[in-house]
């Protein structure tokens, strides 16, 4: 098991993990409540694809990544989606803030960049577009917190606990 803590002044963890697990922490310069839970994923190029019969280069990109309690599944923004040359798997409808809309689905491997989270090989996304999203500047310096490219939906966060303390603006995340 491992356990994320993201924090902005010091907290203890009590109780403390059980011995171990792995404790990865993160001091965001901005309280929680300003800019929600980001976490810098490096998104890449499905192993699936990388290892079939047609395989297709490997591609990736650290971006940060926004949890969206909202999100049923994650999405990836559309010009993330061709930066790295993903291949689409289909179409759907998608919910959005907006309303209804037809976006395509990829299959991308993820990893959460500076934490012991397990990453995800082989995970279906779909793709949105985030008005707020800049590929360029996500190129230029992934960490920026406003600049998300990818949300967190419930697919990924059902795998996790997820614990909120709101005095401290603290986050415990574990898988």
């Amino acid at each position: 098991m491992a356990h994320f803590h993201t924090f902005n002044f010091g907290v203890n963890i009590i109780p403390p993990p059980p011995p171990g697990t792995a404790v990865a922490h993160h001091i965001s310069q901005m309280p929680l409540q300003l800019l929600g839970l980001n976490f810098l994923l490096e998104v890449s190029t499905a192993t699936a694809f990388v290892a079939s019969k047609n395989p297709v280069p490997r591609r990736a990109i650290p971006v940060m990544a926004h949890l969206d309690t909202g999100a049923s599944s994650t999405a990836i923004d559309e010009s993330l989606a061709t930066h790295l040359g993903l291949i689409s798997v289909g179409k759907g409808r998608n919910a959005t803030a907006n309303g209804f809309r037809e976006s395509n689905f990829y299959v991308v491997d993820a990893a959460f960049i500076n934490t012991p989270l397990k990453g995800i090989q082989n995970l279906q996304i779909s793709s949105i577009h985030i008005p707020s999203f800049n590929l360029n500047a996500a190129i230029q310096n992934p960490m920026v917190h406003q600049n998300f490219g990818v949300l967190i939906g419930r697919d990924i966060l059902s795998r996790w606990q997820v614990t909120w303390h709101g005095p401290s603006s603290t986050v415990f995340v574990s898988d």
